[in-house]
């Protein structure tokens, strides 16, 4: 998976690559390590190529523990 980190002032917002069946993982990853808020939105869905998401995160430790984890 690639990534593409940006710092907005909606909070900090990574984009990533997600091979076909990948998302879910990546979802439940979200829900049970992420304490603040956070959000995605799909870019362009994954098919025969990975699709592109954009994850939010209200907090700074939860976006580098994001990354981290996906490293």
């Amino acid at each position: 998976m690639s990534t593409n980190i940006t710092l907005t002032k909606f909070g900090y917002r990574c984009d990533i690559a997600i091979p076909y069946g990948q998302l879910q993982p990546v979802i439940e990853w979200c829900q049970n390590n992420i304490v603040y808020n956070w959000q995605y939105k799909v870019l362009n869905e994954a098919g025969s190529s990975p699709g592109f998401y954009q994850f939010i995160f209200d907090s700074e430790t939860d976006y580098i523990n994001f990354l981290l984890w996906k490293k």
